[in-house]
């Protein structure tokens, strides 16, 4: 689903939780992207608590497991690649907003209650091109849960936006310890 996004100029807005799971979808984009599974289209991570865990993670490869550790070693960086660009200022995170281009765009919080993915959220969301894709758990009564029960409209800054974007959602990424 994310390649067809791309492939029909769509953005991917990916609601994630900035320690963890972004550092787990990049380095899964990495790998897809490597293996042409996926096209080299941008990807940004716009948050800065992620931006930051991320590089606490770079800093720390001792604390890879196996795989990751292999990858680090023999293949690449498994948090960089030349379509990766890590956001840390506001105003080029507005810019994202604008894009004409597909893109990935990976930004807290994970349950779309707070931080940029709400801007995300109201500027793509009313778009049958774009993908929405969560990685996550989303509480109930949380915008993120509202978009994944298939409302039609969800209040983003207190004002209505029809969902028009397509909503997915992956199990694999779960960290809570009652996933199968």
């Amino acid at each position: 689903m994310v390649r067809q996004t791309l492939d029909q100029n769509g953005k991917v807005i990916i609601p994630a939780f900035s320690v963890g799971r972004t550092q787990e979808i990049v380095y899964t984009l990495h790998q897809l992207t490597r293996e042409n599974k996926l096209p080299k289209a941008p990807i940004y991570v716009d948050s800065l608590l992620s931006v930051n865990a991320t590089e606490i993670y770079r800093l720390h490869s001792e604390c890879f497991n196996e795989e990751t550790y292999r990858f680090l070693r023999e293949t690449a960086n498994p948090f960089g690649m030349e379509n990766l660009t890590y956001i840390r200022e506001v105003a080029h995170s507005l810019k994202l907003n604008k894009l004409k281009e597909p893109a990935v765009i990976i930004s807290s919080s994970g349950m779309c209650e707070a931080g940029r993915i709400r801007h995300h959220l109201r500027n793509h969301i009313g778009y049958s091109n774009n993908l929405i894709l969560f990685i996550g758990y989303c509480a109930e009564h949380t915008l993120g849960a509202q978009i994944l029960d298939g409302k039609k409209t969800v209040n983003i800054f207190g004002e209505p936006h029809s969902v028009e974007a397509k909503v997915a959602s992956i199990d694999a990424f779960s960290g809570h310890a009652d996933k199968h």
